[in-house]
């Protein structure tokens, strides 16, 4: 996390024991991570929004 908040380079990315004990490796840059969350940055971004206006 820290990582991808400094740089645009692409990042090692590793989940030990994914799913049924197997592991997943790649890598990935703050742009893709960024496209990926996109829809849930802006559903939260959209509730806390109206949580601060109903307040």
């Amino acid at each position: 996390k820290k990582q991808m908040s400094a740089n645009s380079t692409r990042l090692p990315l590793n989940i030990e024991c994914f799913m049924e004990e197997r592991d997943v490796s790649g890598d990935l840059q703050r742009s893709q991570m960024e496209q990926l969350c996109a829809d849930t940055f802006n559903r939260v971004e959209k509730t806390l929004r109206g949580i601060l206006h109903n307040a």
